[in-house]
């Protein structure tokens, strides 16, 4: 027998009215745990099997849909549906004015509900890795082509061999965490993979393959220790070389055949082939925001080649003999410099953006740039003259408004925070305004135009600001270590007081103010919420850690403890307990709420939101709603899914808001 209430409205106005939702069994679980009892009544949900949790799941779906306002969500779908292509359109026009670019890799949120690629710690983009927009990566040798395919848009990536003769299939692998593959010769290559995929252990290995054998059987050619190392490749000439790093200040660099290994003190981001190959390196040791040294890899010879700025070293790339490109974090934007074969440095003048692509020649440097007043552009730069021009820019439709503000963080810093609304748009306390930040992860969500697909909200009236927070490196290390482990409040309250400062300012009220993030950001937004409810008249976590206590047992959070902590160790446990947003729900008023997750999400697993959006229903005292999203046939990328599908999720949280703001 289903264990479940059906569902009833008790008012024929369904956006005010008062739910009565899906009851989710409790089944009594009791663990102790460094002499603290933890009471866990909806453990149960952790099993996807379980059909009480489905039919709990649909009729929870069913309640937001009769809630949801069906045409303004159709409304927001189909303009975010015109944007993307809009979007699609103008990146061909732009992309043809500069073909060439290359990545500087720089360590911003990724399009997949702000995932960083450090929390994966295994996603790092390479240059031997050339994507297109399917995501697809084709690699040949003489006899096979290499085609890789996610898998629901997840962690799991099929590699497909065929033979190029024929075209037939030739092998199929499963990896978990793609970031590399390279021929070893003609029937074999190189590839890395999650080790729970392959052979057990939760560690990164780079494995080699050899075309029609078991997978099970490759060859592990290197490997990390723990579940927290990261297992990375690197591309120079026509060799690579591959990098494992234990721990922040530790790593070993292997190149040829894993000759040449030396312990180095930061991380490599650049290999360069001038004066001769060599590894750049960021290191914190001795300076806050980060200084460059060169390894030579004939004979690990190091020398330090950028010291520290008054902005944070983000990428070098090395452009000529003499010239090399410096990329940096100032304030929650890319800052960048040309450094000379003398060492001296002449700024670009760029205002507040986003440097996302780089190319170089014949003393010509162009950059891929945007800003949140401005959608992407390419700037063409005269090295010699330092005439700057644009070439090519996208032109969206819409004229935004962007205001670069401060407030005070709670480590008694200040930071920046960028409110964005469509131009000529007046803000004041009535002005339905949605809060968006990360926090943690060392990522930086560095200026993009209409961020989070926002356009369509900002058309309507709305505004969007975007804060820099604690547990970002936008000031150095120490601001990233200011949010780690039980620190981690530290991004929470300044989430807060950026709020604060809006409502100070007059430009909106806790009546109006919303606030919302994904993945790690799901996990600033309820941590925010339970601290600061009163502050907030709505709040859409998407994606979020809400177990921070069991994070670890589940597909890729054994890799979250470097900025989680680890669950099982006594010390950090007492500092995660207390602020376990799942663990920490109390009998109170909260505002409107809607949890957002996926149904295939093999990242951030759905059992995080299940808890949290049963317990947050159970002690929920006010009235306003407590709502499930369940995206189905998606995963954690914003995007995945099908195209309508993935437009629906982006136009239900705006719909959402538009309801409980008063858009």
């Amino acid at each position: 027998m289903k264990s479940l209430l059906l569902i009833s409205l008790l008012s024929t106005s369904i956006a005010q009215a008062q739910l009565l939702y899906p009851v989710a069994k409790k089944i009594t679980q009791v663990e102790n745990r460094f002499g603290v009892v933890i009471e866990d009544p909806y453990k149960w949900m952790e099993n996807p099997s379980d059909p009480d949790l489905w039919d709990w799941v649909e009729a929870q779906k069913s309640v937001t849909a009769s809630f949801l306002d069906a045409n303004l969500t159709e409304s927001f779908a189909a303009r975010t549906l015109e944007v993307r292509k809009l979007r699609a359109e103008q990146a061909r026009i732009t992309n043809a004015a500069e073909p060439g670019f290359t990545k500087p890799g720089l360590p911003t949120i990724e399009d997949d509900l702000g995932l960083t690629k450090k929390e994966n710690r295994f996603l790092k983009w390479k240059k031997i890795s050339t994507s297109n927009k399917n995501n697809d990566v084709k690699k040949e040798s003489a006899t096979y082509a290499i085609t890789t395919q996610t898998v629901a848009s997840g962690d799991l990536t099929r590699v497909i061999v065929t033979n190029k003769s024929d075209n037939k299939l030739s092998d199929i692998l499963m990896v978990k965490f793609y970031t590399f593959i390279a021929w070893a010769d003609d029937h074999s290559f190189y590839y890395i993979s999650d080790m729970d995929e392959r052979i057990g252990g939760g560690r990164p290995g780079l494995f080699k393959h050899t075309v029609g054998e078991i997978q099970s059987e490759d060859k592990l050619i290197l490997s990390g220790r723990t579940s927290t190392s990261e297992l990375t490749v690197h591309e120079l000439g026509d060799k690579f070389y591959a990098q494992v790093d234990e721990s922040i200040g530790s790593l070993q660099l292997s190149s040829g055949k894993l000759t040449n290994k030396y312990l180095v003190d930061g991380e490599i981001i650049e290999m360069t082939e001038f004066p001769e190959p060599s590894a750049v390196i960021r290191t914190f040791k001795n300076a806050n925001n980060g200084e460059l040294h060169k390894l030579r890899l004939r004979d690990g010879k190091r020398s330090l080649f950028i010291p520290a700025q008054d902005f944070v070293a983000e990428k070098s790339n090395h452009l000529s003999a003499d010239l090399t490109l410096l990329i940096g974090l100032k304030d929650g934007s890319h800052v960048a410099g040309i450094r000379d074969l003398f060492g001296s440095i002449r700024m670009i003048d760029l205002y507040d953006g986003t440097i996302d692509a780089v190319s170089y020649k014949d003393g010509v440097l162009k950059l891929g740039y945007e800003s949140f007043r401005e959608p992407r552009k390419i700037i063409s730069l005269d090295v010699n003259t330092f005439e700057m021009k644009t070439l090519a820019q996208q032109s969206l439709g819409i004229e935004i408004d962007a205001d670069k503000i401060h407030y005070t963080s709670a480590t008694g810093e200040k930071a920046s925070m960028w409110v964005m609304r469509k131009k000529g748009v007046k803000l004041n306390s009535s002005t339905p305004t949605i809060l968006y930040g990360y926090g943690g992860f060392r990522a930086s969500v560095t200026p993009a135009f209409g961020m989070y697909e926002s356009l369509p909200w900002m058309e309507r009236g709305g505004a969007f600001a975007v804060v820099t927070l604690p547990g970002s490196l936008d000031y150095g290390l120490s601001w990233y270590e200011g949010a780690r482990v039980g620190k981690r409040i530290n991004a929470w309250d300044s989430f807060a007081a950026a709020g604060k400062e809006l409502i100070s300012r007059g430009w909106t009220s806790s009546e109006h103010l919303g606030m919302m993030g994904a993945s790690n950001g799901g996990t600033l937004t309820a941590g925010t919420l339970e601290r600061h409810a009163e502050l907030f008249k709505a709040a859409v976590p998407l994606v979020g850690v809400m177990d921070l206590i069991n994070f670890s047992l589940f597909t890729a959070g054994k890799y979250w403890t470097e900025d989680y902590g680890n669950p099982f160790v006594e010390k950090d446990f007492l500092e995660m307990f207390p602020l376990s947003p799942y663990h920490n729900i109390k009998r109170r008023a909260y505002p409107a709420t809607m949890v957002m997750t996926a149904e295939f999400d093999d990242r951030v697993v759905p059992m995080h939101s299940y808890k949290y959006l049963a317990r947050l229903q159970e002690y929920n005292t006010s009235d306003a709603p407590i709502l499930l999203y369940n995206k189905e046939w998606g995963g954690h990328a914003r995007a995945s899914g099908s195209a309508r599908e993935s437009s629906r999720f982006v136009a239900s949280f705006y719909t959402f808001f538009s309801q409980q703001l008063g858009l």
